[in-house]
């Protein structure tokens, strides 16, 4: 039913390091796409395994939360979710997604820490920026491995998405419209991001739930996203579903080809997307 595709690069000024990190997953009647991108800062100097870990526990935790709540009554599953009642729980339950996200990935960047002692290199760069390397508590060095995550969930009869931070969601409508998924944060501007690493990361995490099928859903990073005007991105998006429809293997390869390309002549960053199309439900909407 779903095909997914993921694609990264890492961006023409810098080098071979790339701090994106990107996945797809398609399940029996769920597709997942995720991207993180890590801060890339000299301060934030783990930030590629801050992406990294963001991805890998964002993945096992949206897998077990749709296997929880595929069993439950909710607004989730029963096509209830125009009612106020289901829609509210919805958002309950997406919240405590984002608390759980949060919560692993402190986890894995903690249990990082424990496991991987800082390098000389690390421990200037530390000293720069005023950072205790040898900080009794670890949790005031989880700030090296800053990250933002976008997390995008597509079923037969409804769709869901998460941010914290830069970066873009789009849906692609049945009528056959790319749309954007989550409102830009009026909060990211001149360069700031909301981050995985700040205390008061579930208070930055937005989300968007939608109770009506569409065709197909992306997520990609600033990288991406930066490189074209807002309406000739959702160009891309469309011309990149009518690939997809053509040949899924051949445009997933091209878009691989793509990518480092955009970057060059583009924002010169880190390029990662990620998404999820039905198919079926595209073809025909680019015949609309």
């Amino acid at each position: 039913m779903f095909t997914g595709f993921k694609a990264i690069a890492p961006g023409f000024s810098h080098s071979q390091t790339c701090q994106d990190a990107a996945e797809a997953v398609v399940l029996e009647r769920v597709g997942i796409a995720l991207v993180a991108d890590g801060h890339g800062s000299r301060r934030h100097f783990r930030s590629e395994l801050g992406a990294r870990f963001a991805v890998e526990v964002a993945k096992c935790a949206i897998t077990q939360f749709i296997e929880m709540t595929e069993g439950r009554n909710s607004g989730f599953w029963d096509g209830s979710a125009e009612t106020g009642g289901g829609l509210k729980k919805a958002d309950e339950y997406i919240r405590q997604l984002k608390s759980n996200i949060i919560y692993r990935w402190r986890e894995a960047v903690l249990r990082d820490l424990n496991e991987r002692a800082f390098t000389e290199e690390e421990r200037d760069i530390c000293a720069d920026h005023h950072i205790n390397p040898d900080a009794e508590d670890k949790n005031d060095l989880v700030a090296v491995y800053g990250s933002t995550l976008l997390g995008a969930v597509i079923t037969e009869r409804f769709w869901f998405a998460i941010q914290i931070g830069d970066g873009a969601c789009l849906i692609i409508t049945e009528e056959g419209n790319a749309e954007a998924g989550i409102a830009k944060d009026a909060h990211l501007e001149f360069g700031h991001t909301t981050s995985l690493c700040s205390l008061d990361a579930l208070v930055s995490f937005r989300h968007r739930f939608g109770d009506i099928p569409i065709v197909g859903i992306t997520v990609a990073s600033d990288g991406v996203t930066d490189s074209f005007i807002p309406e000739k991105y959702k160009d891309f998006t469309m011309r990149l579903l009518r690939r997809f429809v053509d040949n899924p293997d051949q445009a997933e390869r091209s878009l691989r080809d793509f990518l480092p390309k955009l970057s060059e002549r583009g924002s010169n960053d880190d390029v990662s997307i990620a998404g999820v199309f039905d198919l079926s439900k595209g073809k025909a909407a680019l015949e609309r």
